[in-house]
């Protein structure tokens, strides 16, 4: 067959297939959102199949103190909340894949040189503060992609991300349990460890070419001029009384259980059951969140903390009952608030300022749940007091309060977003 001959039509074939792939499209689509919300569910996993029994494997293979072993988990909390402020800025000056991508193979560092630290401190003070850091990165990166994705709605997109949290958080410690068991936790850090780097190598491939931020785009010094903003400073300030609710699951749930005699079995079941109904919730309500628009985001807000906070105050009831019923009611309203809270940051973020801007409530969320994990001390002391039911009236209106506050700002807060919302389309 000579040069030239064949039918037309195979030539446009050929054509087209030798035609490169129109990353564009694939930028702007729903592609970046998916590979994220995927890549997440598969190392979350990894993480909720370490994490929660890192401080037996501590105290009991290496010697440590529950003190040591506290002092390493602030400083996991610190790393991984702390910095997100960082985190963000860096994800707006070099990119949001690219922080991913170096956030999963610092964790994945870390997840390996656990078996090998051996028992002392300081090692595992730096590979845990690695750990936090690069989770930091991997947190702040992974949400600015899917923040940032043009399709399929930005609320409903954070609550897909958030509902494979949710699903890895069910998954993950059931594997860990029997890693735990079988005292091969060691397992458990390779595994995690392999799927960062697996992750690590799709980002590399599947997010290749996304838009990256010219140099000077923004400045370090941009990071100050988020604390000058006034709207950002009081919603991430309400937003706090809506984290330390959720963090209440490791502490004021199973600090109930064994108040009330149950079998602390219990607190296991009930955490799978609430990242159960989560999924259920979010999925339900996700793709109608963004059809309410901004006021409806504001109200759904303000209802969250209600509903979280009322749950919590079912525990004032004894019985296993109520503490199943608080389960079920805090877990709707964790869903509400999880749809929500970033969706209306990333509506306050300047065009170029999306990452830093979610680094703040970032903040939020660990200061949030540095409160929340002292809240401990209170409870012992309104049991040895008898006044539990005082104690769970305070959690309540933790709730309340806040969602009175966003109810009193939604015209002020609903006017700067739109009003930032415009200016971000004319830019």
């Amino acid at each position: 067959m000579t040069r030239g001959s064949g039918s037309p039509g195979t030539g446009r074939i050929v054509e087209e297939a030798s035609r490169p792939v129109d990353r564009t499209e694939f930028a702007e689509g729903k592609g970046p959102a998916y590979v994220v919300i995927l890549g997440r569910f598969m190392t979350n996993i990894g993480f909720f199949m370490v994490i929660p029994f890192l401080a037996i494997y501590l105290t009991r293979s290496d010697g440590f103190s529950s003190f040591q072993a506290g002092i390493l988990f602030a400083v996991l909390q610190f790393t991984r909340r702390g910095i997100g402020v960082l985190a963000g800025w860096a994800s707006d000056r070099f990119g949001a894949s690219r922080v991913l991508t170096l956030g999963l193979l610092i964790e994945a560092a870390a997840y390996l040189a656990f078996p090998v630290i051996g028992r002392s401190f300081w090692l595992w003070a730096i590979a845990i503060a690695l750990l936090g850091s690069g989770g930091s990165l991997n947190n702040n990166g992974s949400r600015s992609l899917v923040a940032a994705s043009k399709a399929g709605g930005i609320a409903a997109n954070l609550s897909r991300y958030y509902v494979s949290i949710n699903g890895a958080a069910l998954i993950g410690p059931l594997i860990g349990t029997a890693l735990v068991a079988g005292h091969v936790i060691w397992i458990g850090f390779a595994v995690a460890a392999a799927l960062h780097l697996a992750f690590s190598a799709a980002t590399m491939v599947l997010l290749r070419g996304m838009p990256v931020p010219p140099i000077g785009a923004i400045r370090l010094d941009a990071m100050v001029v988020g604390l000058r903003d006034r709207p950002l400073m009081l919603y991430c300030g309400l937003a706090v009384g809506g984290w330390f609710l959720i963090t209440q699951y490791p502490v004021a749930l199973p600090l109930t259980i064994v108040h009330q005699g149950l079998s602390p079995d219990l607190a296991g079941y009930l955490t799978s059951a609430n990242a159960v109904a989560v999924m259920i919730t979010v999925t339900l309500i996700g793709s109608r969140v963004d059809r309410r628009g901004t006021i409806g985001r504001l109200d759904i807000l303000a209802l969250s903390g209600v509903v979280l906070g009322g749950g919590w105050l079912i525990c004032a009831f004894s019985g296993l009952g109520p503490i199943v019923a608080a389960v079920l009611v805090t877990s709707v309203g964790e869903s509400l608030f999880c749809g929500v809270v970033d969706a209306n940051v990333a509506g306050l973020a300047p065009p170029g300022c999306l990452g830093m801007y979610l680094g703040y409530s970032t903040m939020a969320w660990g200061l949030g749940g540095m409160l929340g994990g002292l809240i401990g001390g209170g409870f012992d002391l309104a049991a040895n007091h008898g006044a539990l039911p005082a104690f769970w009236v305070v959690l309540a209106l933790l709730g309340v309060g806040p969602a009175i506050g966003v109810r009193l700002g939604r015209s002020y807060f609903a006017t700067e977003l739109k009003r930032r919302e415009a200016a971000g389309r004319a830019a």
